[in-house]
């Protein structure tokens, strides 16, 4: 459930709750599976299809995560620096943060103004800053927020230079998780096709009816389900075997 409620975020979807979230993926598959009971009048197919539809939503909103988390990495120093080209040049910390708000970059922009709205509306400057890291959901702007509380409690010592370290780290980080991602990507876009596509085959063999009548049978049905388990197996087998590794957002 954490790595759901972690995946939510860094897909952008901060306001919706984890259970409306996952019953709503269970209504989908459900709702898969029950047009394809009704198309093949298969158990099995049925079944693999509700599991399949839930899997692949899965997968999209995995990766729309990873790929929101790898757009605002990749735009991240350009942040920090005009966070402290800002603080550099006498603004305040809350002034130089509402800059981002009007000209930030855009895929950050409206946080940093809703982040403002939350100020302005009478919320605490910690409570506003804990809503912004739940919606931007990155790890670097996890750390980001949390040196601004520190700062807000304890002064601004050091802040400027402290923000210099966050952007060589983050240059770093980038700098090396592009290349893993280069070399891992396709081949676990291949290997993922590979377990997706002996399905489509058993979907065009139980249009014919003498197929729909052997995947109807107990041992067809026993089949079906052994293939389904083996293909959750390979595929989190693809999975933990093609995953970069990620830093954990402590600060979460």
């Amino acid at each position: 459930m954490r790595w759901f409620r972690r995946t939510l975020d860094e897909a952008g979807f901060s306001r919706f709750s984890s259970t409306t979230a996952l019953l709503s993926l269970l209504l989908a598959g459900s709702l898969i599976g029950a047009v394809a009971y009704e198309v093949f009048k298969i158990l099995g197919v049925a079944l693999s299809a509700a599991v399949g539809a839930i899997g692949m939503l899965l997968e999209a909103l995995n990766a729309r995560a990873l790929s929101r988390r790898a757009s605002i990495a990749s735009i991240w120093p350009g942040v920090l620096d005009a966070l402290i080209s800002a603080l550099s040049s006498g603004s305040s910390l809350i002034e130089s943060i509402f800059e981002l708000a009007d000209d930030g970059p855009p895929i950050v922009r409206q946080h940093f103004q809703i982040f403002r709205q939350d100020l302005e509306g009478g919320k605490r400057l910690a409570e506003s800053l804990e809503i912004l890291k739940h919606r931007l959901g990155n790890i670097y702007s996890d750390r980001l927020v949390e040196l601004l509380l520190l700062v807000s409690r304890a002064g601004g010592a050091g802040l400027v230079e402290s923000l210099r370290i966050q952007v060589k780290l983050a240059r770093l980080d980038l700098a090396f998780s592009g290349e893993l991602t280069s070399r891992l990507g396709w081949i676990t876009g291949t290997a993922k096709i590979a377990v997706g596509a002996p399905w489509l085959v058993v979907a065009m063999l139980a249009t014919r009816p003498e197929n729909a009548s052997a995947y109807s049978s107990p041992e067809g049905s026993m089949l079906l389900i052994f293939g389904l388990l083996l293909s959750i197996f390979a595929f989190r087998l693809v999975k933990t075997f093609g995953l970069l590794p990620v830093s954990p957002r402590v600060f979460a």
